[in-house]
């Protein structure tokens, strides 16, 4: 069968088209986006089946594909804000700072006063342990998009990096506000107290976050370290293990022991690369 080119086929851009190809095949991870324009009959039929929305739909999720996705929209055009942002944020979802703040800091050059750029070249800066360089970003955009819960929420980390931990508690709260039923300010609220001793004050938080049903996995480890050391050993136990393989379970547990014994590892792990703090 002869294929069509690329002009002929339906309204998904090609790297909607090269995510959702490799998402078919179940090789998001090594799929490029770029490169020979040559597709299976099969794949081509799959994609003209599907909108670009469909696309969307299929990588929520999966901060890969993201990137290959808004990488490719980026890449054909720098000027394209909203691309320009989510491709940082899934660059820096997989750990690839440098490469996000050097997208954020093109896009920005060229659409200075956008809020979204704005936001995210300064949870990028946060994540890269910059936080002052980071308030004025996130304060601006705060100003422009109206107290967004996630530009919130990443304030409220800057100001914690910076042990300015009520002012960070008040974002936080703000960002509650905001956002009702989401989880991450009310486990960075959680922590923030964590890393002060507040622990009390701690676990009512991490619990508001496990509330909204839409808790992660990291924060119901969260809050099994808070109950460790807090002497609910038990609990803390019952929560390690829910919804874990057995090795998770005693990685999860070995470092539990250890935090609840040597208490200053959790400032350490409040500042690992991993840490538990959620910027989204």
């Amino acid at each position: 069968m002869k294929l069509r080119s690329r002009s002929q086929m339906l309204p998904l851009r090609r790297p909607a088209q090269a995510v959702l190809f490799c998402l078919a095949a179940g090789l998001v991870a090594g799929c490029q986006t770029t490169g020979s324009s040559a597709q299976g009959p099969q794949s081509q039929a799959l994609g003209e089946r599907l909108s670009e929305a469909d696309v969307l739909s299929e990588i929520n999720g999966n901060v890969v594909a993201k990137a290959a996705y808004w990488g490719g929209l980026y890449e054909q055009d720098p000027r394209n804000a909203e691309a320009a942002a989510e491709y940082a944020a899934a660059l820096r979802s997989i750990g690839s700072v440098d490469a996000a703040l050097g997208v954020l800091r093109r896009a920005q050059s060229l659409s200075p006063d956008d809020p979204r750029l704005m936001a995210e070249h300064g949870k990028t800066l946060t994540a890269a342990g910059r936080a002052e360089e980071a308030m004025p970003l996130l304060e601006a955009a705060i100003v422009r998009d109206g107290g967004n819960w996630r530009t919130l929420t990443a304030l409220g980390v800057a100001l914690d990096q910076q042990a300015r931990h009520e002012e960070a508690r008040a974002a936080y709260r703000r960002a509650i506000a905001a956002g009702p039923g989401e989880p991450a300010p009310w486990n960075n609220l959680g922590l923030s107290y964590a890393l002060t001793g507040h622990l009390e004050d701690a676990e009512l938080a991490l619990r508001e976050a496990m509330e909204t049903n839409k808790a992660s996995a990291k924060m119901r480890q969260n809050l099994a370290l808070v109950l460790g050391l807090r002497g609910d050993t038990t609990d803390a136990e019952r929560l390690a293990r829910a919804n874990k393989v057995p090795a998770a379970v005693d990685g999860n547990l070995e470092e539990l022991r250890a935090i609840v014994t040597q208490p200053a590892l959790w400032a350490r792990e409040a500042n690992a690369d991993n840490n538990p703090v959620m910027i989204e």
